[in-house]
């Protein structure tokens, strides 16, 4: 009478089993992780798009002006950032959720906007994720960067950090040194920026210019970047200043914080154009 044997796994076989297990989750996860971040870019993509359909609506009604440009009736001034800029579409109830003003792996709002008529609790400072070009109006040439992710040094152009790239920091880019950028024919992409290391702009093109420089003729813009929690806040091209995050290494010469190097334009910051204490004023480009 035959017995039944029992067939156990060599240490080899299981060896092999689990080198050929961790190969494929070597394969998996990358792949994975590019899913996931085309996904998120994705909705970053839809809410810029969101975002300047408001302005565009804003503008409508404000003689082709944006809202940075109008006096703001509750409090009496002009937009001094991005998030002043876009509560003031929310107190004029062309957007109801904030929520459209931040970005996966990036400033997110939490859906408290308070009452109306201020709607004080609306992008307080850590609920915004864009930067916008001041000064522009719906006639401006439609290639004009006009809405992009906040950037860590608001000169023009704008500069963001790819150190900290997929972090939750001012200034990030997405892993590979790219950057979400809406311009004012309503037309928003993930745009490759000069690097993927260090403080980096948009891509350098023939002549010299780059996609900024290039939509505003060479002549530097004023940026509204966003409020960012335990930040400093400022506005970058003609009227200078900046935000930087204290936890950033180095810093900006004259600036706490920061990257090291230093922008053209910049208060505080070596250099400027001739005759210019800091920066252009924004161009009148498709100004009525």
């Amino acid at each position: 009478m035959k017995t039944k044997r029992n067939h156990a796994f060599t240490l080899i076989e299981l060896l092999v089993v689990i080198t050929i297990i961790a190969i494929l989750a070597s394969l998996a996860v990358p792949a994975y992780n590019g899913i996931q971040r085309m996904g998120n870019q994705t909705k970053g993509v839809n809410n810029c798009k969101q975002i300047i359909l408001a302005l565009k609506q804003f503008s409508k009604d404000n003689n082709s002006q944006y809202p940075d440009s109008v006096p703001n009736p509750q409090t009496g001034g002009v937009a001094a950032s991005s998030n002043d800029a876009f509560r003031f579409l929310i107190q004029e109830e062309i957007v109801a959720d904030e929520r459209i003003f931040g970005c996966p792996a990036g400033y997110n709002p939490d859906g408290n906007i308070g009452v109306a008529p201020n709607y004080a609790m609306a992008l307080i400072p850590g609920e915004n994720h864009w930067a916008m070009t001041g000064g522009q109006t719906d006639a401006t040439q439609g290639n004009m960067p006009l809405v992009f992710e906040n950037p860590v040094s608001p000169g023009w152009p704008p500069q963001w950090n790819a150190d900290v790239a997929g972090q939750i920091r001012p200034g990030r880019t997405w892993p590979g040194g790219e950057v979400i950028i809406g311009r004012n024919d309503g037309s928003v992409q993930v745009e490759k920026l000069q690097g993927k290391r260090g403080s980096v702009g948009p891509k350098v093109m023939a002549g010299g210019m780059d996609s900024f420089t290039q939509a505003s003729q060479g002549q530097p813009q004023r940026v509204l970047n966003a409020m960012i929690a335990g930040g400093q806040m400022g506005t970058g091209g003609g009227s200078g200043g900046g935000w930087t995050d204290p936890s950033l290494p180095g810093g900006l010469p004259g600036q706490p914080g920061g990257l090291p190097g230093g922008l053209p334009g910049q208060p505080g910051l070596p250099g400027g154009l001739p005759g210019q204490p800091g920066g252009l004023p924004p161009s009148p480009l498709g100004n009525p």
